[in-house]
């Protein structure tokens, strides 16, 4: 028969054309083994199939010990391969691979009470936990455990295998947009080589948000992620057991933004399952798409829409859902469900036979009332959730951290120094650093900025030869707003659509742009006028309305920009993602209002809502609108876009576009005084006075910005939870204003230290500045020192209650103000400081001329510490020193106005939860109380009952 190296070379060429037409189980369980190294496994994935076998051969070649491995995996993989090898690997494999039987992983009670279906044993391992439990010595791991049928199971052998096979060829890929929105098949877009883990923790909310979902994500960010107050999830980890009850649940909740991952994590799953590596303990996996879902029409029963949407599975679906607790239904993108969801109407008895209309089915499903024992995973927008009490975990996928920002980077780009170049810029560029941690904005951001870093410019994919537009700005230097970001995606797309076919690569952009210019606005008009409508599903009748040849959306750039979502009977077509209509919104309106009246019209409507003039053009409103259909606040992304965009136009990038030129001068000016009076004489909220500072960001003309600032007088953002991409917008626009900020509020806004950094160099000039509960530490303090100490400093009331400051962020303190002259307030209640805090506090302190009011309060700083104080009021007997809570009634009231406000803000709680704040509260209070009587006593009593109160009432 011969050594294992020898029956390999020996039938070579039948390997090679029986494991052609599907060579991932054989790679990825020969890497799981360890005859490929992790190295050689993606190399491999990066040839064409029958070439990565022939590799895969090769190694092997000569090693015995390898060689035999190879059989082995061959043995284990046979399944998903032709009868011919399954023959071969019977008679060539038999003795060569070892009992890989392990017990069962012990499972609680309950699950094997409700164990009643034939395929309970199907499995000789359980579901791993929350935390993979280590493996006892000598077991298989559950990776390498191969999941055997009974003899009475056998017949669903050959349908299960056509399923994962199937599954395997939909899922291996993932779908790239720069290449027409389909499965592609260059290297880099094989899920093994472009997956990158997500950032993924329990989901606790429950308040509702107005905001556009980007901002909304980005405040969750803020306040999680600052805290570190999460519990980190693999998604292949979604089923595994529960701390509380030491079982797994069976409905699972995934929710998250558009373009966050949750499809992508999903096909991971379903890819990962059909490969024999992940949820080893369900016998089958069903992924129903919502969009699929769309296309069902009258009644249906879930064995008839199983049966339709896996043929291959329906001899065997009576004898599947006859066990159903072997069976995991994954349920992809219920914001995308064109039917309404009652979730309170009663339940009624559903079986899998019973024709009913498919929301009901999906509610039954997700409720338990049909199917109870299947496990369900439902993913979903936050716009359109499901209600947690039918779920026993619910998560939330908040994109990237940083290191999967580089990951993904370094997975992108072939070459290592281009990847670091990259990676480098973006950490560097606030507003894309913080982009990059949601995946899709990630993969934008890297294809716009590979025009720039992999010599495209030289070889025609990005630059303009002799500069023939005057556009050198953008054309040298890589984008450095969100706008220019798009902008660069966008002409990278269309570029290379207009010069297909050509080796003419010296054609200038207005050239490119009036090729194109037809279709782009035929595209924009779609995207702004469903935007007004918040659609962002379109049938062929609409793309056709306004001009778009459906059949075009396959064989032009505009594949590029629009995903056809391809179904049976109905095709749909969407914008890959919504800022992708947004910014096609925003260039259509940018390049095709033909004055500066036109545009400020534009900006008071998405801004404001207000009416727009008679004289407005009709560009501005879709026809049959109504004006009930825009909430402003889904504008924000779009009039950003939009500033972008204009400063495009001015600067020559859309020439070729744009039907008739602006008059530069004239619109800068106008935009000057009506951002100028919307500061002066307008009541802002936060959040629109945030966006009027984004809009002027992305503008980015210091004439504009110069004319603004001054107005400007103070700036109230409490409790808005700002990214570091919002200080960035802060410090643009304020480091224009030639005076000094009455106020600059950012109280609980989580900016942190970096944020902080961002901002320093204005806040010299803040009068009063509120930085209380902003997880800021030690080098805040440090920083903020440096700011006390400079010579035209103008702080004269500083906030800093609630940050980790410590003892030493402190004592920087008191060192700057033995030198400040300005600071009358100074408030550090709950800031970490111990009796070391207080060791230079006399020395410096009593150095200090002009502070009037000093709060210590919730700080622990011992019987040295109180001594100093003493010895502080003594030596400064004008300086109002609290540090007690019945020092002062005005204190305790404004603690008692604090506690109400926590039990009405889950947000502000968090903030105060993260440095156990009520805590030390209670602490003060106590100590404090034990020394007094009268009126002061009382509040101190009243203010530590509605804390206890407050601690005790549930999340």
């Amino acid at each position: 028969m011969g050594s294992p190296g020898q029956i390999l070379q020996a039938h070579r060429d039948s390997l090679l054309l029986w494991t052609k037409p599907n060579p991932a189980p054989l790679l990825r369980w020969l890497r799981d083994d360890g005859v490929l190294s992790h190295v050689q496994y993606l190399s491999l994935l990066e040839r064409s199939p029958s070439n990565a076998v022939a590799a895969a051969l090769e190694a092997v070649r000569g090693r015995e010990e390898a060689s035999r491995g190879f059989l082995e995996v061959l043995r284990e993989v046979q399944g998903y391969y032709c009868e011919e090898l399954q023959a071969w690997a019977e008679r060539h494999c038999g003795g060569a691979v070892p009992d890989r039987t392990a017990e069962p992983t012990p499972v609680c009670e309950e699950e094997k009470k409700k164990e009643k279906g034939s395929f309970a044993k199907i499995f000789k391992s359980k579901c791993k936990g929350f935390k993979v439990p280590q493996e006892k010595k000598g077991a298989i791991p559950d990776s390498k455990l191969k999941p055997r049928l009974s003899v009475k199971q056998s017949n669903l052998r050959v349908p299960l295998m056509a399923h994962k096979k199937t599954l395997l060829n939909q899922t291996e890929r993932l779908t790239s947009h720069s290449e027409g929105g389909g499965m592609v098949s260059n290297s880099h877009s094989h899920i093994e080589i472009r997956y990158t883990d997500l950032f993924v923790t329990e989901d606790n909310e429950e308040f509702e948000s107005s905001q556009h979902e980007y901002f909304s994500l980005a405040s969750r960010r803020a306040r999680i992620y600052a805290h570190q107050d999460c519990q980190r999830i693999q998604p292949c980890h979604l089923l595994s057991k529960q701390r509380a009850t030491g079982c797994p649940p069976k409905r699972v909740k995934v929710k998250g933004i558009a373009g966050i991952g949750k499809s992508v994590a999903m096909q991971r799953i379903v890819y990962e399952w059909a490969l024999g590596k992940t949820m080893r303990d369900f016998v089958c996996v069903f992924d129903l798409r919502f969009r699929e879902l769309n296309l069902v029409t009258g009644p249906v029963s879930l064995s008839g829409l199983l049966g339709s949407r896996f043929r291959y599975l329906a001899p065997v679906l009576p004898q599947l859902l006859g066990s159903t607790g072997s069976l995991l239904f994954i349920l992809d993108g219920l914001d995308e469900f064109k039917h309404r969801l009652d979730w309170d109407a009663p339940d009624r008895a559903i079986g899998v036979d019973s024709e009913v209309p498919v929301s009901e089915l999906v509610v039954a499903l997700v409720k338990g009332s049909l199917l109870p024992e299947v496990s369900v995973i439902l993913t979903s927008r936050p716009s359109t959730d499901a209600p947690k009490r039918f779920f026993q975990r619910c998560c939330v996928v908040l994109g990237f951290e940083e290191a999967q920002v580089e990951e993904y980077t370094s997975k992108f780009f072939k070459d290592t120094q281009v990847a670091s170049r990259v990676y480098g810029y973006i950490v560097g560029n606030d507003s894309l650093f913080v982009l990059s941690f949601i995946p899709l904005y990630c993969y934008i951001i890297c294809t716009a900025l590979a025009e720039f870093f992999t010599g495209g410019r030289e070889n025609g994919h990005g630059g303009e030869g002799g500069d023939r537009d005057g556009s050198q700005s953008l054309e040298l230097n890589p984008p450095r707003t969100v706008s220019e970001v798009y902008y660069c995606y966008l002409y990278t797309a269309i570029k290379h659509h207009a010069l297909r076919g050509t080796s003419n690569s010296s054609v200038s952009k207005s050239e490119v742009f009036s090729i194109v210019r037809a279709q782009l606005t035929s595209l924009g008009k779609l995207a702004y006028e469903n935007l007004l409508r918040s659609k962002i599903m379109f049938d062929r009748a609409d793309l056709e309305s306004f001009g778009l040849e459906p059949r075009e959306v396959r064989s032009t750039f505009l594949s590029q920009i629009l995903v056809p979502v391809e179904e049976e009977k109905v095709e749909m077509f969407a914008f890959f993602h919504l800022t992708v209509q947004e910014h096609l919104a925003a260039l259509y309106c940018a390049v095709n209002l033909s004055s500066p009246e036109h545009i400020l019209g534009g900006l008071e409507f998405w801004c404001f809502g207000q009416p727009l003039p008679s004289a407005a053009p009709p560009l501005l409103l879709a026809p049959d609108f109504r004006s009930d259909q825009t909430r402003v606040e889904n504008l924000q992304m779009f009039t950003r876009f939009f500033m972008g965009l204009v400063r495009a136009r001015l600067g020559n990038q859309l020439t070729g576009m744009e039907p008739v030129p602006l008059d530069k001068e004239d619109l800068l000016s106008q935009l000057g005084v009506w951002f100028k009076t919307q500061f002066k004489g307008r009541e802002l909220s936060n959040q629109t006075a945030l966006n009027l500072l984004h809009c002027l960001t992305e503008l980015h003309t210091e004439e504009v910005a110069k004319a603004v600032a001054p107005e400007i007088k103070s700036l109230n953002l409490f409790k808005m939870k700002l990214s570091v991409v919002d200080c960035a917008a802060l410090y643009y626009v304020l480091q224009f204003s030639p005076h000094r900020l009455e106020e600059l509020n950012l109280g609980y806004s989580n900016i942190g230290n970096r944020g902080l950094r961002r901002l320093g160099p204005i806040l010299h000039r803040c009068e009063s500045l509120y930085l209380r509960y902003n997880c800021l530490d030690r080098d805040a303090a440090i920083l903020e020192s440096a700011i006390l100490k400079s010579g035209d400093c103008q702080v004269k009331k500083l906030f800093m209650c609630g940050n980790s400051l410590g003892s030493e962020g402190v004592r920087e303190l008191w060192l700057a103000l033995e030198e400040n002259s300005t600071v009358e307030e100074l408030y550090l209640d709950i800031t970490g400081i111990t009796e070391g805090g207080t060791e230079n506090m006399v020395n410096c302190l009593s150095k200090n001329s002009t502070l009037k009011t000093l709060t210590l309060v919730g700080n622990e700083i011992g019987e040295a510490g109180k001594d100093r104080l003493r010895e502080l009021r003594r030596l400064r007997p004008g300086l109002r020193v609290i540090g007690n809570f019945v020092d002062d009634l005005g204190l305790l009231q404004a603690y008692l106005d604090w506690v109400e406000e926590l039990r009405a803000d889950r947000d502000q709680m968090d903030s105060v939860r993260n440095v156990d704040a009520l805590q030390s509260v209670l602490k003060g209070l106590r100590v404090a109380g034990a020394h007094g009587e009268g009126q002061n006593a009382q509040k101190a009593k009243e203010l530590e009952t509605k804390i206890l109160q407050l601690l005790e009432t549930p999340t």
